[in-house]
């Protein structure tokens, strides 16, 4: 790490001008480097003082990681793809928060070793007034991005370095974090950051869109080749065309600043109507030119995406999770790694008909996922028709399904009935509760798959049908082939893909999917008591998503405009937690975590008798499990 750099001497001896004088030869470092080192001597820094190190304890750690999980979600692949350009270099890749604490780092083995020597390490602060002039902090400071290498560092501990970092925004142009790079102050900076830069616009770009499911989205370049690549710009409209948001390649293509952004109309921007590019983008994904209002030519191509509670022709009357705002698969992704992972193997069988079975204990929210797919696809201008087959009655359930004609049967409506199966045809079946589905059904409907076409009841013709097809089931359809109750080449054919979601208890995103759960509903930032999230992080959760979705919108109804405390929490849902732990002690140990308990003693003061009516058990019990936990 101690080899000479080219531009060290010149760095030095113009660190030492500024020192001696408080200005530097012009053009000797850039104005970005000037100004960060006059901040430090402001703030009183020595060059060659010691560092001040900011490390968070490992609990602290955890708690950034879970308040910026949404930003470790979108930044892990990016930061693998990073790193697999630049694994055969001495470089650690460093993720940060919006205050310079560290992450999460992953790269070269033997650099990461080095990195801890001068505290590149997850848990610790790069602020600039901690440490002096440095990539990070001062990327922060400037809000853009910055290179500083060797002696441009203030601190002389630092010179060993070389660092690019980028601010990341979101789409209110709010820095949420940086990606950088650091390495040997030897190694050479061209091109180090211009990745670290594209790196940070993919990670920006995934925020951006997954922030404004439901929307139409413009995506356009003055090159169309650049449609659908980093440097394409995103604009998002709402239903009626005004701008909700801009991402940074459109606002310098568009000469726009985020500060003008607010209420502005698509026909002031482009010199056309909405109008005619939604219906070139209907079943089409080519792209056409398209000139501003200040006659400059782009190219571009209109996303459209169903707006929350908008029902296509033709969909099923939708049940109360289906009218929630219809979410976009990256919408879902608030940082479990399992769900993150079904969501990745979901995108690349996306629009390839391949069938999609989701499994799933009741109120993992495995409708919401189906519908997110949906949205997601080629086919969501299209119907959606849903079907939930433990609800049907089973003497209607085939004609519910298939149709009939006129005079099929007794009863029958004097023109006939359009199936479900026609229904969908162009969009998306989802098949809910699938396991339910009588034996002698499950025949007919591997044949509507195998041939494409569905004969109504009491009809001799065929119509074909194109769809694709989902369907959920809380059971274990394996189990049931082998008794005999599902029909084994069904079920092949509907297992084009498995996506199982994990159960609530299960997951790791709990602070985020609450984050994501008070958005829908229009309370985003309302404040939860500790005690209550310990509450929460202890809890099994028996109703899944479900469950915490109904025990919040209620808690935010009875709390008004103050913070969700435990007299928020409806009496039911306390008492079915302590019945819970009552009942089985042995499963209690699982619901109640160490963090919960030391967010419990520390609420109350260390009032063992207030921790353990708080959680729902008795003082023996709490002392068992602290013993248990060594908090003791």
């Amino acid at each position: 790490m101690h080899n000479p750099y080219p531009d060290g001497p010149r760095f030095l001896d113009a660190k030492s001008q500024f020192l001696a004088h408080g200005a530097v030869e012009k053009g000797s470092v850039s104005k970005e480097i000037e100004r960060s080192w006059r901040r430090c001597v402001e703030n009183g820094m020595e060059a060659g003082a010691p560092v001040r190190t900011e490390i968070l304890t490992q609990q602290e750690l955890l708690e950034k990681q879970e308040a910026n999980q949404l930003l470790l979600s979108h930044a892990r692949p990016e930061m693998e793809s990073l790193n697999a350009q630049i694994s055969h270099t001495r470089s650690v890749i460093v993720l940060t928060d919006a205050q310079g604490f560290i992450l999460h780092s992953q790269g070269n083995s033997e650099f990461l070793d080095d990195a801890q020597r001068v505290a590149l390490i997850p848990g610790s602060s790069w602020q600039e007034s901690l440490r002096g002039t440095n990539a990070i902090g001062t990327a922060l400071v400037e809000r853009s991005p910055m290179t500083v290498q060797g002696a441009e560092h203030f601190l002389e501990r630092n010179h060993v370095l070389a660092c690019s970092a980028v601010p990341i925004l979101n789409a209110r142009n709010q820095i949420m974090g940086t990606l950088d790079v650091s390495t040997d102050a030897s190694m050479p900076q061209q091109h180090t950051l211009a990745l670290v830069r594209m790196s940070a616009q993919m990670i920006e770009n995934r925020l951006f869109i997954a922030s404004h499911a439901g929307a139409y989205s413009l995506h356009f370049h003055a090159r169309p080749e650049f449609i659908g690549t980093l440097w394409e710009g995103i604009a998002i409209f709402d239903d009626r065309h005004r701008l909700m948001a801009l991402n940074r390649s459109g606002q310098f293509q568009l000469g726009i600043t985020h500060e003008k952004l607010e209420d502005s109309l698509f026909s002031e921007l482009f010199a056309c109507r909405p109008e005619s590019l939604m219906q070139a983008a209907q079943g089409s994904s080519l792209v056409t030119p398209l000139y501003t209002t200040r006659e400059a030519r782009l190219y571009a191509r209109m996303t459209l995406r169903q707006a929350p509670g908008v029902r296509q022709p033709g969909a099923t009357n939708s049940s109360a999770s289906e009218r929630h705002c219809a979410a976009s698969l990256q919408m879902l992704n608030t940082g479990d790694p399992r769900v993150a992972r079904i969501i990745s193997q979901v995108e690349l069988v996306l629009d390839q008909d391949i069938p999609i079975l989701i499994e799933g204990e009741t109120g993992v929210g495995k409708e919401l996922f189906a519908r997110a797919i949906h949205e997601a696809s080629t086919r969501s201008r299209g119907p959606w028709v849903a079907v939930n087959c433990a609800a049907l009655p089973e003497g209607l359930i085939e004609s519910e399904l298939f149709g009939y004609e006129e005079g099929a049967f007794t009863g029958a409506r004097r023109k006939g009935s359009v199936g479900k199966l026609e229904q969908a045809d162009g969009g998306t079946l989802f098949l809910d509760e699938i396991g339910d589905m009588p034996l002698a059904l499950q025949a007919r409907l591997l044949r509507v798959l195998q041939e494409r076409s569905v004969t109504p009841l009491g009809s001799t013709k065929p119509k074909p049908v194109n769809f694709a097809l989902l369907s959920a089931t809380n059971q274990k359809l394996r189990e049931k082939v082998e008794r005999g109750e599902f029909r084994r080449d069904l079920y092949y054919r509907l297992n084009g893909l498995t996506a199982t979601l994990p159960a609530l208890r299960q997951r790791q995103d709990l602070p985020a999917l609450i984050n994501t759960i008070l958005q829908t509903e229009n309370a985003a930032g309302k404040t939860i008591d500790r005690e209550v999230m310990a509450l929460f992080k202890s809890h099994p959760w028996p109703g899944n998503v479900r469950q915490l979705h109904n025990v919040l919108r209620t808690a935010l109804a009875l709390s008004g405009a103050s913070p969700i405390s435990m007299m928020h929490l409806t009496q039911d849902f306390l008492d079915d937690m302590k019945n819970g732990v009552e009942e089985d002690a042995a499963l209690s140990l699982s619901k109640l975590t160490a963090e919960a308990i030391k967010a419990a003693m520390q609420s109350h003061a260390g009032n063992v008798s207030a921790v353990a009516r708080q959680l729902g058990i008795s003082r023996n019990t709490l002392y068992r499990r602290m013993r248990a936990m060594n908090l003791m």
